[in-house]
Order: C-alpha cells, then structure tokens, then sequence
C-alpha cells in the first residue's frame, strides 16, 4: 500500500520535528510542534485537491512526521466505478461559493473561508467521515491522526466548516434538512493511549441557528497528556437509521502538540 509522503520543502521541517528545535515568541526553546500544510510539496489537481484523494492504494497522508488516515474507494454498480474516499485530504481550494444547485461532489473541497488560517487560497486539511462508524471507542477510527508512532501531548487545532457542509446546513438538500433554530452538529476529538480514551472536546460546527463560518481555535488539553492517537467524529440533529444525515465534513489546520516522553 502506498502512502503519502511529503518531499521537497518539508525536509527542513522534517528535520525541526525530528530534533525538536524550535522556539516560541520570546525566542526560548519549546518542543511545540505545528502542522502547517504550507511547509509541505503536495501534488493538487486543477480544483485544489490532493491528486491521490480517490487512490485505493493510498492508506494515510504523511506530512512532517504527521499520519493523517485515508481510505479511498473504488464501487461497481451496473457496470460503472465510482470512487470515494474517508479520512483526511490535503486542499488548497480557495472556492467557498454556494454550489446548491450542482452536483456537491466536484465542489466538495473548498472550506467555507476559502483557505486556510492564513488566507484565502492558503492550504488544509479536508476531513470526511464515515456516517456508520460507531460512536463507541474505535480500534482503527475513519478520521485519525497519530505522529511517528510517538507519545505526544494535543494543545490546539484549527477547525471550521466545509463549504459543502456548511451550504447543505443551510439550505438542505435531497438528503439533509435545512438547518432551522434548533438544529445542531458536533465535531467531536477525542484522545487515545495504547487503546484507552484520555479525553474529548466537543466543537459546535452549528448551534442556535448559527452555523461556523470562520476558523476557531480548539484548546485541546482536556485530551489529556501523552496520547498516540487523536480522532474526530460527528453527532447531529438531522439524524436517522443510518447515522448523521447531513455532509459528515470538516475543515483542519494548524493542530499544535508537543512531543513526550514514550515512558509516560
């Protein structure tokens, strides 16, 4: 199985990460490590999306040390392959235009500020998630993202709204509600030690009738410290039978954590 493996301008960031050299904003030395996808040589294609988004032989993202889960699928029906994807792809999409009335799936890459944290057309990471996962503890979760096999400590992460689920929130579409007054959905992260949970922090991606539509800072230290796996789920009103009606997206960038001591 192949998997993705950043090359070219991340090597020096490969190489801070790996030495844990790096400094804060008075210059001191610190072990914080932030993922920043700009740092990162990524092959796009025309739409700002990862090249290998719909790859079955991709089995995760590798990015400065950082392992992002990906599974791409590829289904026969009546003679005809369609191909769709779970897990965590690199975008620099700049498009966050209402595509209502078009087909979603070739617009599903945009975040609903048009980039990043630094700016219209800067790089992220574009989750989606698997609706049947079940909420309960997950050996091998759909949205996960681990470092090197090493224990770290989660401090922050960037998160906002997906175009696509951002629009099909707020206008419905042939499998979702329109969002009114009471309607809801969670992103949930929680925080994983050689198979326990540690913690979670539950993000409103719509509350109240509002729906997030800018990137908010996520304090992650409720996960609890020394983790080897953080992952994300979902919950929502416009739920049935088979799980979370609505567009199971999200948005992610700058995740910050520090490295620890394995022995902990």
């Amino acid at each position: 199985m192949k998997t993705l493996r950043a090359v070219g301008k991340c090597v020096v960031a490969m190489f801070v990460a790996a030495s844990m050299v790096a400094c804060d904003d008075n210059g001191e030395p610190t072990d914080d490590i932030v993922f920043n996808l700009s740092k990162y040589s990524v092959d796009y294609d025309a739409d700002g999306a990862w090249v290998d988004a719909y790859n079955v032989d991709v089995t995760q993202v590798e990015l400065g040390g950082f392992e992002f889960s990906h599974t791409g699928i590829a289904t026969e029906w009546d003679g005809m392959v369609y191909s769709s994807y779970y897990g965590f792809v690199p975008s620099r999409s700049s498009d966050n235009a209402d595509h209502s009335g078009d087909d979603w799936v070739q617009y599903q890459w945009g975040s609903i500020t048009g980039g990043g944290v630094s700016g219209k057309g800067s790089p992220f990471m574009l989750g989606s998630w698997n609706v049947m996962e079940d909420l309960s503890m997950v050996a091998a979760p759909y949205l996960s993202i681990t470092y090197g096999g090493q224990m770290f400590d989660p401090e922050e992460v960037y998160v906002t709204n997906s175009a696509y689920g951002y629009y099909a929130m707020k206008n419905g579409t042939a499998f979702n509600k329109q969002f009114g007054a009471d309607d809801w959905m969670n992103l949930h992260i929680i925080g994983v030690r050689n198979g326990v949970e540690t913690g979670k922090v539950d993000v409103a991606l719509a509350a109240n009738g509002k729906l997030l539509d800018s990137w908010k800072r996520v304090d992650l230290d409720a996960l609890g410290d020394a983790v080897n796996m953080i992952y994300f789920q979902f919950s929502s009103s416009d739920s049935g039978q088979w799980g979370m009606n609505n567009p199971a997206y999200f948005c992610l960038d700058r995740l910050k954590i520090e490295l620890t001591d394995n022995t902990k």
